[in-house]
């Protein structure tokens, strides 16, 4: 018997507006929370955007959002991994010189930061996924340890910018969820690894999980579980 479900938010949890219907995820969650299954939210999403979107129905719920850089629970942080500033700063350089157009969000704890000077439609793609936002003229004066940085292209290269940055491999886990989109955490954080430690925390096993997803970087979750797992699309509209 299952006794932890984890969804992918955009795509999978949400319909195509971002949205989904509260009374069916009402009565969703009245069903899981009968059965003693405990509900995860696994996304590239901001934790805080999470909470927004979802409100009150987060109740117990898990919220690994930064692109499951940290973990979130009735308000309180039980899991982050952060990279060290230097390498965030060098890597945003290399980024800038691959395309200097691209979007680069910076997350830490709490916080996205994004530059000032990017498009008004640029600007709600970054809202969109990011409830805390500080926009700065230079992401150079960003001092704090980083959780993540997720590149955002108009134009939909981004399976080729990831192949330029391929020297950051053995530092960093580089994936580009899709054309528009890569996400950049520490080496050792996916979706599949910060399951597993909330499996460990839970003392639930694999084949007591199921995930939905749909996009790339769900794929870590597929690698390290059985058929059981199941990658397919749960869409509440």
């Amino acid at each position: 018997m299952f006794k932890l479900v984890v969804t992918d938010m955009d795509g999978t949890f949400l319909n195509s507006k971002g949205s989904f219907n509260r009374e069916k995820f009402q009565s969703l969650l009245s069903q899981l929370r009968d059965k003693d299954i405990r509900l995860a939210f696994c996304t590239g999403k901001q934790n805080e955007r999470v909470d927004a979107i979802v409100g009150d129905l987060t109740k117990d719920l898990f919220i690994i959002g930064d692109s499951a850089s940290r973990i979130k629970i009735n308000g309180m942080n039980i899991y982050a991994k952060t990279f060290s500033n230097q390498l965030g700063l060098d890597l945003i350089k290399s980024i800038k010189q691959i395309d200097d157009d691209l979007v680069i969000i910076v997350c830490t704890e709490g916080m996205a930061y994004s530059e000032e000077d990017i498009s008004q439609k640029e600007r709600e793609m970054v809202l969109g996924s990011y409830e805390k936002v500080t926009f700065l003229n230079d992401l150079n004066t960003i001092d704090r340890e980083i959780l993540k940085i997720t590149i955002f292209d108009i134009k939909g290269q981004c399976f080729e910018h990831v192949k330029d940055l391929k020297n950051y491999e053995d530092e960093l886990y580089i994936v580009a969820a899709e054309e528009n989109w890569i996400d950049i955490t520490h080496k050792d954080v996916d979706k599949g690894k910060t399951i597993r430690f909330l499996q460990n925390l839970l003392n639930i096993s694999s084949d007591q999980t199921i995930v939905f997803g749909d996009g790339l970087n769900d794929i870590p979750l597929l690698k390290m579980h059985d058929t059981k797992w199941q990658w397919t699309m749960l869409i509440l509209n």
